[in-house]
């Protein structure tokens, strides 16, 4: 060990008569401060009193950095170092400073002296006897030296000095002498304890004898001791008894061979024997007393010489005799025994006395290891006194006991197992034996754990599902109504996770969501819950947060930022890289009335649904005005289911021209009368349509509805050439009956096909483009004709675009609005108009406005308009009015 870690080592054999290191620091931390105290003193009092003799002030000085310097060992501990350092340091300066003051008498009478006892005391009394003979020498030549006139004059001491000196000396001597008589009582206390404590030791160890004797006897269970080389062999009372010989016998080999059997002696021998060379013995045989054959075992250890003589031999001899009649009882149950149950079978004091196969398969332990062993052979700890304290009650009183319990095996593998045990008793209703029968329940229990954890965990991710989720959410609200802190829901929803799967299929998509999980656990503290509900939906759940709903806002906040850069690194896939993006919804709950769980998990997806319209890769909170809108959403959906049911829907139609101001046909766009709100915008209910799929039943009727308008202008010669061009949604499109609708409807209104126009938007054209190729096809074979909406704000390919069969593009008046003053929407309307015409299509712009578009779009080539300049949508009659050239009222 090094210094630090073993304080100052005691001192060398020299210094025999030394203190201990924890005898001497409390007389060294008096020493230190009284020196330093006192040198400190003298320093003030020389200053004070004779400032013109500096050199009376080096020997106060060299005392107080001597101080100093074994403070500083002292507090690291270094104790030997600060010895030898006060006591050669003080005896130089002493001596240093009796020089040059030219005076011996000080350091010979008062100082010197007190070096020598502190020598003696912490070192030792040779050190102090050679540093005294160092000292009379040194003094001796100070006196001759001082004779004869060598040393310089002392001078004259000023009396407050000298007063000084003797007082800071006794001050010194008071305080060494204390530590000193402190230090000695303290060491006489330790002896009268070490000898009350050697006292009291000594009547524990006669105590223990007696107990070990008893506990041999109870046990009967003896011990011995052999000496190989005389041939003694001392017996404990215990072995007497068992041999049948007077207490205090010692014996031989030779005497103990002729208690043994006849039948076992060579085998006993020969076992000695190879006990000689192994070193340890164990052997069961019989012995011969008086009358009667007893069972043995005898154990011992062979203790050897250098050269591998056997000396002595230490061993215990314990009658088996009850034990050994026990096994041969069982073997007549020993067919009924070897069962496929594992069992085992005890004596009264729970010695296993038999196990079979079934059991030595299961445990790993075979029959002689664990025959003679008590049942805690299997023990896996996992079971408190508690638990046995029950089980031996129950066999106490009942006689039985049953139930689950977890052992280990051989191996150390624990496992569960059912285990039934029976007490045996004899005709005087004493247990004898106890039977013990048990069944490993591990494929039982891996199951039940399998069920489990399907039923609570999401199988890809290993994460919690929206069972346990919920189930967690319901406990941090029960505990939220008794404390204040906040909690938190974030609602975590991968941006175009759709894309991915239908791109690259569903192994890619699962290997992308295996990684989100990973990286989701990351970003919350133990503790908090990251739960998937299905499909790419995550819900994070924080506990715990401030009682201030701004400060929980903000550590929530936190959590998701941290979401939000660790899902935005590229994720590792088998075709490269894959860039995705989340987008999260928050909400606080807690501290607030009971709630549902639905609510705060409802909340959080409300305010993720916030975060896709705020352009996705980012977080909102859930607030009351999203709430409001929810409510305001939820009755307009049953408003909207209302509508489908009582017919409340009604088509305007807006013109379209060429460029002349002749009408060539309308665009079919839906109108809501609600009610009570009266006429309700499109854009606020077409939207909640689509997602609640009540767009198919009104997509349906809008295109029933203008197909009866189209048979009843096909009577009118001055309307029978006009067109209807109807929108349809992507998810109408998509049925797999389509064609059959539409042609149906086209036959039951008795509608000319070619006077429908169905519009259709770019963003369809994103999913499954052979399969509207093919609806198109053959609509168009029919003779419905096809104008495509929107055309230049999504994200068409030209490659696709061609393979349209299209009548129609369409200008969106996105770009319409400024193609006068914005170059950028002019080179689109352009770029449009051309690629119309080099595919043989037509070209109409909407939302035109002024004379000053239609002239543009004119100059490009564009002479087909729909707007305001020249009419709003417009119901059926003023439709027809301002078709014949009426005036609108």
């Amino acid at each position: 060990m090094n210094e630090e870690a073993t304080p100052d080592k005691a001192v060398d054999s020299e210094a025999s008569g030394a203190v201990s290191s924890d005898t001497a620091r409390p007389f060294l931390r008096y020493t230190i401060f009284a020196l330093l105290t006192g040198s400190l003193l003298f320093l003030v009092v020389l200053f004070l009193t004779v400032p013109d003799q500096t050199k009376r002030m080096i020997g106060p000085a060299a005392v107080a950095v001597i101080a100093a310097a074994g403070w500083f060992f002292l507090v690291r501990g270094k104790t030997r170092t600060v010895i030898y350092i006060l006591t050669y340091g003080s005896w130089l300066a002493i001596t240093g400073i009796a020089t040059l003051n030219g005076g011996v008498r000080t350091p010979a009478v008062i100082i010197y002296p007190f070096v020598i006892m502190m020598v003696g005391w912490l070192i030792g009394p040779r050190a102090g006897l050679r540093i005294a003979a160092l000292t009379i020498l040194v003094t001796g030549l100070f006196v001759w030296a001082e004779s004869v006139g060598i040393l310089p004059t002392q001078p004259a001491t000023p009396p407050g000095l000298h007063g000084a000196v003797q007082t800071v000396t006794f001050i010194i001597s008071a305080v060494m002498v204390a530590s000193l008589v402190r230090s000695y009582t303290d060491k006489l206390a330790q002896l009268r304890n070490v000898s009350a404590t050697l006292t009291q030791q000594t009547l524990e160890l006669e105590s223990s004898r007696a107990d070990l004797q008893r506990a041999q006897a109870v046990a009967s269970v003896g011990s011995w001791v052999y000496d190989i080389s005389t041939d003694t062999m001392h017996l404990s009372p215990e072995t007497c008894r068992i041999f049948g010989l007077p207490k205090g016998t010692i014996g031989s080999r030779k005497s103990y061979l002729t208690r043994v059997h006849a039948t076992d002696r060579a085998a006993l021998d020969q076992s000695w024997q190879l006990t000689l060379q192994a070193g340890s013995f164990d052997h069961e045989h019989r012995i011969v007393v008086g009358k009667q054959v007893r069972w043995v075992r005898q154990k011992a250890d062979v203790e050897f010489a250098p050269d591998h003589t056997a000396l002595r031999a230490v061993g215990i001899t314990q009658d088996i005799t009850e034990r050994k009649n026990a096994e041969e009882a069982l073997r007549i149950a020993a067919t009924a025994f070897e069962s496929h149950q594992c069992m085992f079978i005890t004596d009264a004091r729970r010695v296993i006395l038999r196990v079979n196969k079934a059991f030595t398969q299961t445990t790993g332990y075979s029959a002689d290891e664990a025959i003679g062993q008590s049942p805690h052979l299997l023990s896996s700890g996992r079971h408190d006194r508690v638990f046995f304290a029950d089980m031996d009650h129950s066999l106490a009183s009942l006689g039985t006991w049953q139930g689950e319990i977890q052992n280990r095996r051989k191996n150390g593998a624990v496992f569960p197992e059912r285990l039934s045990i029976s007490a045996v008793k004899d005709g005087a209703g004493l247990v004898t034996h106890y039977v013990a029968i048990f069944t490993d329940i591990t494929d039982h229990k891996t199951a039940q754990a399998q069920i489990e954890n399907l039923a609570f965990y999401d199988p890809l991710t290993s994460l919690p599902n929206r069972r346990l989720l919920m189930d967690r959410l319901d406990q941090a609200l029960n505990a939220s109504t008794r404390h204040a802190r906040k909690s938190a829901l974030l609602f975590v929803d991968l941006d175009n996770f759709k894309t991915l799967n239908d791109t690259l299929g569903h192994h890619q998509g699962d290997l992308l969501l295996a990684q989100v999980a990973q990286r989701l656990k990351t970003c919350i503290r133990e503790g908090d819950t990251v739960a998937r509900l299905g499909s790419d939906e995550f819900v994070v759940m924080l506990e715990d947060l401030s009682e201030n709903a701004l400060d929980a806002a903000n550590q929530s906040e936190a959590v998701g930022d941290k979401i939000l850069a660790e899902l935005g690194f590229d994720y590792p896939l088998a075709n490269g890289a894959h860039h995705s993006t989340p987008s999260i919804g928050v909400t606080l709950f807690g501290a607030e009335l009971q709630e549902t769980s639905e609510g705060p998990l409802r909340r959080a997806e409300l305010a993720m649904f916030k975060a896709k319209a705020a352009g996705r890769n980012t977080l909102r909170f859930f607030d009351a005005q999203m709430q409001a809108e929810v409510s305001i959403h939820a009755a307009l959906e049953a408003d909207l289911r209302d509508a489908v049911l009582n017919q409340q829907f009604l088509l305007y139609y807006q013109p379209q021209v060429v460029g002349d101001g002749r009408l060539t046909g309308v665009e079919a766009l839906l109108r809501w009368q609600h009610p009570r709100r009266g006429m309700v915008s499109p854009a606020e209910f077409i939207p909640l349509a689509e997602a609640t799929g009540l767009i198919l039943p009104i997509g349906q009727w809008v295109l029933e509805t203008a197909c009866t308008q189209l048979a009843a202008w096909a009577n009118q010669p001055n309307r029978a050439h006009l067109t209807i061009a109807v929108n349809v949604s992507a998810r109408q499109f998509h049925q797999a009956d389509f064609v059959e609708q539409v042609l149906a409807t086209l036959t039951r209104t008795h509608a000319k096909p070619k006077r429908l126009k169905l519009e259709l938007t770019e963003s369809m054209l994103v999913d499954d483009v052979e399969g509207i190729i093919a609806k198109m096809g053959a609509l168009k074979g029919r003779g419905v004709g096809f104008s495509l909406d929107d055309f230049g704000t999504g994200y068409s390919s030209l490659a696709y675009l061609k393979q349209l069969p299209l009548d129609q593009l369409k200008i969106d008046q996105g770009f319409v609005r400024n193609i006068v003053t914005d170059a950028n929407d002019a080179a689109i309307a352009k770029m449009v108009v051309a690629l119309a015409e080099s595919m043989g299509l037509s070209v109409i712009a909407e939302g035109v406005e002024i004379q000053a578009q239609v002239d543009f779009l004119a100059h490009l080539g564009c002479h087909a308009y729909q707007g305001y300049l020249f009419s709003r949508p417009l119901p059926i009659a003023a439709l027809e009015a301002f078709a014949d050239g009426i005036p609108n009222t």
